[in-house]
């Protein structure tokens, strides 16, 4: 009797060969967002899509039709970014890790300290997007927070086009959220703004949010890894370094010359480091 073998994927075979798009949970989206989900079923198999690669092609930003990986996988992407799109502002409010695992693009590799989450299917196909004039597709590097900003993505005329999405039922949408916005603020006793007031607010939205939830996920890793190497520290050794930080800080003016504040603080900090530095540190609290 023959066995079954199960073989070992060929390589450049993606490890997800059918991704689907699956909406998170407890999120809803626009009516016209959904009209765009709509549209964009099957876009890769029209004849729309294969004039904007031959566009591509003219210009030698690509030198073939995408391989039938590559069609998958934009459309399943094409259904994420309609999802997110805010109409207000003409882009796709989603990071890509998110967007990249809700849409079944995203691979993880376990090392044995942590795992490595890779999206570079997503990033293939929305370069191919925009290689093709349908998208804009810009990241930026934040020496900060030492990783990039959520991507800016945002839908050029000719995407809205393909779809057969009319100008007009374009704007309309802007305009309905801009009314929306306005409604909000005004029950909330706050002035009204412009159009193009909420087209600057809600670009930096977004990014204004994941800076600030990056930089307390930075704080949070720092603390944890002086933790870990205080682990192997005495209570005196833990103090005196705590003595020369604030020392420091004195010096530095960002601390008030007050002895009975600079002891206090002291004992507080060498406290908080004793405690974290015998493993009662978690993510949620110390």
């Amino acid at each position: 009797m023959s066995e079954n073998i199960s073989l070992p994927l060929r390589p450049g075979r993606p490890k997800n060969p059918n991704p689907e798009f699956v909406p998170p949970k407890g999120k809803d989206t626009l009516s016209f967002n959904e009209k765009l989900m709509e549209a964009a079923k099957g876009f890769t198999t029209t004849f729309a899509f294969a004039i904007h690669v031959a566009f591509a092609r003219q210009k030698g930003l690509r030198k073939r039709m995408p391989p039938r990986a590559r069609l998958q996988a934009i459309e399943a992407l094409l259904q994420g970014i309609c999802f997110h799109y805010d109409p207000l502002a003409n882009r796709v409010n989603v990071t890509m890790t998110n967007l990249a695992i809700e849409c079944g693009l995203a691979t993880e590799t376990v090392h044995d300290t942590h795992t490595n989450v890779s999206i570079s299917r997503t990033t293939r196909a929305l370069e191919a997007l925009r290689d093709m004039g349908l998208i804009t597709y810009k990241t930026e590097f934040c020496a900060t927070l030492g990783c990039n900003f959520p991507s800016d993505i945002s839908f050029l005329p000719d995407f809205f086009r393909a779809l057969e999405i009319s100008e007009r039922a374009v704007e309309g949408a802007c305009r309905a959220r801009h009314a929306y916005k306005n409604k909000k603020r005004k029950e909330q006793g706050l002035p009204e703004l412009t159009l193009e007031e909420h087209i600057a607010a809600a670009w930096g939205a977004m990014r204004s949010r994941f800076y600030a939830y990056r930089l307390k996920r930075k704080k949070q890793g720092e603390l944890r890894a002086k933790a870990l190497r205080d682990a192997q520290r005495t209570h005196a050794e833990i103090q005196n370094l705590v003595r020369k930080e604030l020392t420091k800080e004195i010096a530095a003016g960002s601390f008030p010359i007050d002895r009975t504040a600079i002891d206090a603080e002291i004992a507080r900090r060498v406290k908080q480091r004793m405690i974290m530095s015998r493993g009662n540190f978690t993510r949620i609290a110390a």
